[in-house]
């Protein structure tokens, strides 16, 4: 038994679009072929459910918040993992104080929460989403799971990465994800939440495929020797990667023949 792991946005779906028809043939055929078949992403958990609900995909595994939950395909939560409350709330007010931030996205896991820093700044990442709750409220949350800063553009993210890595990296680690830096507790990433899965399943490392887009999948890309990364993705993330493909069918296509 085999199983293959996929980032979503960016190499499922493409950003903003869908996933294309191909790929989702492609996780039928690898499912039927009796493999095991996981979402590794960055969304909260009510965010990928509902995508995974719209196009009616039943992983055996979903790690969300970048490795902070793991879900096995029953909806049953496996694994979790949360923020220092303190320390959380201290990086949002740090974000506030930046001039290139354009929001704040908070999330206990399941749900998340959007904190507008600069209105006068085009949000890249999270245009159409508005606040759902006064930012008092979204910073009175009982725990925190990720937070996700918006930034202007990709180089904004990776030098803003870098900068809370140097200041919280005692008690937090942030992935650059596009225009965005994903920020979770220390110790937590894609990676150690696919090793989980991978336990869990008692699946051997070498019978485990992933694929990925962006730098928050380096942990998952550098876990197993079979990783892939888009052909779009960084040239440092390639780098890292096995091998490179136009997406998962084109893999799923290779794997199965």
């Amino acid at each position: 038994m085999k199983l293959l792991a996929t980032d979503y946005d960016g190499t499922l779906c493409y950003g903003y679009g869908d996933v294309m028809p191909e790929d989702l043939d492609a996780i039928r055929r690898w499912k039927e072929a009796g493999n095991l078949f996981a979402v590794v992403t960055g969304r909260s958990g009510l965010s990928i459910h509902r995508e995974l609900d719209k196009y009616d995909l039943n992983p055996d595994f979903i790690i969300c918040n970048n490795g902070g939950l793991v879900f096995d395909g029953e909806g049953r939560r496996l694994s979790e993992n949360y923020m220092e409350t303190i320390t959380a709330i201290d990086l949002v007010y740090a974000m506030k104080e930046m001039d290139d931030v354009c929001s704040v996205m908070v999330n206990d896991g399941m749900a998340r929460h959007k904190i507008c820093v600069n209105p006068q700044l085009e949000d890249p990442r999270h245009p159409g989403v508005k606040a759902d709750l006064p930012e008092d409220e979204a910073l009175s949350l009982p725990r925190y799971c990720q937070i996700v800063v918006s930034m202007t553009d990709s180089q904004a993210a990776e030098d803003m990465a870098e900068q809370i890595n140097h200041f919280f990296g005692d008690h937090l680690a942030a992935y650059p994800n596009n225009t965005c830096v994903d920020v979770v507790a220390k110790g937590v990433n894609k990676g150690e939440g696919l090793q989980f899965a991978l336990s869990w399943a008692d699946v051997d490392e070498e019978d485990v495929y992933v694929l990925g887009d962006s730098w928050n999948d380096l942990p998952m890309i550098e876990a197993v020797p079979n990783s892939a990364a888009i052909v779009t993705a960084p040239e440092a993330v390639k780098a890292q990667a096995s091998r490179t493909c136009t997406g998962l069918s084109e893999l799923v296509g290779d794997l199965l023949a």
